[in-house]
C-alpha cells in the first residue's frame, strides 16, 4: 500500500465513528453506512482531495452532500420504519417515536445543524465551518429548526 492509501485509511479509521452518526442523524441508521462510504469514496476520488486541508471538515460536507442525494429514500424508509416502531413500543417510548417524526420532517440541511449543535454541541460558527456556510445561514436553518420541532411537539 502506498503512503496516500495508508493516510486515507487512517483518516477512514479516524474518523468514520463521527460520521456514521452524523448520517445517522441526517438519513436514519439504516443507511448511515451507505452514505458515509459512498461519501468517503467520492471524496478520496476528488480531483481535490490531495489538496485538502481539512480532512474531517471536507468529510462532513461530503456525507452532507450524500444525505441530500439519498433523502427521498431514506426518508421513505425512516417512515416504515417509524410505523413499525409506534406498533411495537410501549407509551413511555411514544415521546421518542414523536421527536424522530418531529426530526425527519425537517430538511435534511436543519438536521444537520440540529445535530452538529446539540450532539456535538458546536456553536454556530464551528458547524457554518463544518457545513462549508455561513454563520448567518447555520443561525437561520437552527432557528427554522426549533420552531418546527415546537410547533411539531406541542
Amino acid at each position: 500500500m502506498g503512503v496516500m492509501e495508508d493516510l486515507d485509511e487512517e483518516l477512514y479509521l479516524k474518523y468514520s465513528p463521527e460520521l456514521l452518526r452524523f448520517a445517522a442523524a441526517l438519513v436514519g441508521p439504516s443507511d448511515a453506512d451507505d452514505v458515509v462510504s459512498s461519501a468517503f469514496l467520492r471524496a478520496l476520488s476528488s480531483r481535490h482531495w490531495p489538496t485538502v486541508v481539512e480532512h474531517r471538515a471536507y468529510l462532513y460536507r461530503a456525507v452532507l452532500n450524500e444525505a441530500r442525494q439519498s433523502g427521498r429514500t431514506s426518508r421513505r424508509r425512516l417512515a416504515r420504519e417509524l410505523a413499525v416502531a409506534r406498533t411495537e413500543h410501549s407509551e413511555p417510548d411514544a415521546l421518542r417515536v414523536e421527536m424522530a417524526d418531529a426530526l425527519a420532517a425537517l430538511s435534511v440541511q436543519q438536521r444537520a445543524v440540529v445535530f452538529l449543535t446539540y450532539w456535538f454541541e458546536m456553536s454556530a460558527a464551528e458547524t457554518a465551518a463544518t457545513l462549508d456556510m455561513s454563520q448567518r445561514s447555520t443561525e437561520r436553518l437552527l432557528s427554522s429548526a426549533r420552531f418546527r420541532l415546537r410547533r411539531s411537539l406541542q
